[in-house]
C-alpha cells in the first residue's frame, strides 16, 4: 500500500475542515433566518455575528446579515443604510459569482438612491450610476433575469436625465425584455407608456392572448385600484388568491388603498378605515398563516386605522400585540417586500417597485 505524502494529506484535511466549518455556518445562518421569521431578530444577529467571528468568509452569513439589518431598519432599528451596504458588499467579495448576492446588492444600492433622492438630491445620479452597474453585472451572471432587467426600464425610464434617467437605454431593455418573458415585456411596455394609458384594458388585452396567471391577475386588479375601482380589483384580487393561496399579501393592497383615501380626506375616515380593517383582518385569517413579521406589521396597520376612529385604548392593545410578536416589524407604509421572506439559499424573483403605491 502506497503512502500518502504527508503534504497531500495535510491539504486535504485543511479542505475537508474549511468544507465542514462553511457547511455547519451554512445551517446555523439557516437558524439565523428561522429566528428572524419567528420575530427574533436580535437573536437572529447575535447568531450572525458568532458565525462571522469563527469565519469571516461567509458569505450566506453576510448577505442574511445584510437582511437582518435591512428588516430592522423598517422597524425603527438602530442601523443605517451604510451597515446594510457593507454586510452586502463583504457577501458579494467572498462570492462574487453567487447572483443571489449580486442581485441583493443591486436592490440595497437601489433602496440607497431612493433614500438619496430625499436625503440628499445632488447625489443621487451618482448613487443611481452605481445602482445600474450592479443590476447589469446581475444580467452578466444570469442574462435570463427579468426582474433585474425590468429595475433598469423603470430606473432608466421613469427618472429624469438629471437623475440618471435614459430613455434610450429604458427602450433598448423594453425591447430585450418583451423577448425574454412576455409578462415583464408588458409590464416594461407599461412602464414607458404615456401616463394617461388604460392600464385595466391593456391587461385585459394581455390576458385574451395568453394564460391567466396570478400575476396577470393581480395585474388587472391593481390597475382598477389606480382607477380607484377597489370592488373591480377585489374581484381579480380574489381570483389570484384562488390559483395561488400566496397572493392573500394582495387584500393588505386593498387594506392600503383604503387608507390612502383617507390621507387624502380625513372626513372619509370613519367609513373607510372598517374596509380598511376588514380586508387586514381577513390577511391575519388567511390560510396558510402569514409569517410572523407579516403578521406584526398587519396588526400594525390596526393600529393606524383604531387611532385614526378614536379607538385610542384598542390601539394600544393592538400595538402592545404587533410588539410581541416581532418588536421590529415594519413601520412603513409599503408592504415589506417579499424577498425579506424567503430563504437565504433561494434567487429571489419577485419584483418590488420604487415608483408605484401597487
Amino acid at each position: 500500500m502506497k503512502k500518502v505524502p504527508i503534504i497531500l494529506l495535510m491539504t486535504l484535511l485543511i479542505t475537508w475542515s474549511c468544507s465542514s466549518q462553511k457547511e455547519t455556518g451554512n445551517k446555523d445562518v439557516m437558524k439565523a433566518y428561522d429566528l428572524r421569521m419567528e420575530g427574533k431578530s436580535d437573536q437572529a444577529l447575535a447568531l450572525l455575528d458568532s458565525i462571522l467571528a469563527k469565519d469571516s468568509t461567509n458569505a450566506m452569513a453576510w448577505y442574511e446579515l445584510s437582511r437582518v439589518k435591512k428588516y430592522m431598519l423598517t422597524g425603527g432599528g438602530n442601523v443605517t443604510i451604510d451597515e446594510i451596504l457593507a454586510a452586502i458588499d463583504k457577501a458579494v467579495l467572498n462570492d462574487p459569482e453567487n447572483v443571489i448576492y449580486v442581485y441583493a446588492k443591486a436592490m440595497d444600492l437601489f433602496l440607497n438612491s431612493y433614500m438619496a433622492m430625499n436625503r440628499e438630491p445632488d447625489k443621487v445620479k451618482e448613487e443611481i450610476v452605481l445602482t445600474c452597474n450592479q443590476f447589469e453585472q446581475v444580467l452578466k451572471l444570469k442574462p435570463d433575469y427579468p426582474e433585474a432587467m425590468l429595475y433598469l426600464v423603470e430606473i432608466y425610464g421613469m427618472l429624469p436625465p438629471e437623475m440618471g434617467g435614459d430613455s434610450i437605454k429604458a427602450i433598448s431593455y423594453a425591447a430585450k425584455l418583451k423577448e425574454m418573458d412576455p409578462f415583464f415585456g408588458a409590464k416594461a411596455t407599461l412602464d414607458l407608456a404615456a401616463e394617461d394609458t388604460d392600464q385595466v384594458a391593456f391587461w385585459k388585452e394581455y390576458q385574451t392572448l395568453h394564460v391567466d396567471t396570478p400575476d396577470v391577475l393581480k395585474e388587472i386588479g391593481i390597475a382598477y385600484l389606480f382607477q380607484d375601482d377597489p370592488v373591480n380589483a377585489k374581484y381579480y384580487f380574489s381570483k389570484a388568491i384562488e390559483m395561488d393561496s400566496a397572493e392573500q399579501i394582495l387584500l393588505l393592497d386593498l387594506a392600503r388603498y383604503y387608507m390612502m383615501q383617507v390621507m387624502q380626506n380625513r372626513d372619509l375616515a370613519d367609513s373607510l378605515l372598517p374596509v380598511s380593517a376588514k380586508y387586514i383582518n381577513e390577511y391575519l385569517l388567511s390560510e396558510p398563516m402569514p409569517v410572523i413579521p407579516l403578521q406584526a406589521y398587519a396588526t400594525g396597520m390596526l393600529v393606524k386605522t383604531a387611532m385614526f376612529t378614536g379607538h385610542k385604548e384598542e390601539a394600544e392593545k393592538l400595538m402592545e400585540k404587533a410588539n410581541s410578536l416581532d418588536p421590529y416589524f415594519s413601520r412603513a407604509f409599503g408592504i415589506p417586500p417579499h424577498s425579506l421572506f424567503i430563504p437565504p439559499d433561494a434567487e429571489v424573483h419577485s419584483f418590488h417597485s420604487f415608483f408605484r403605491p401597487f
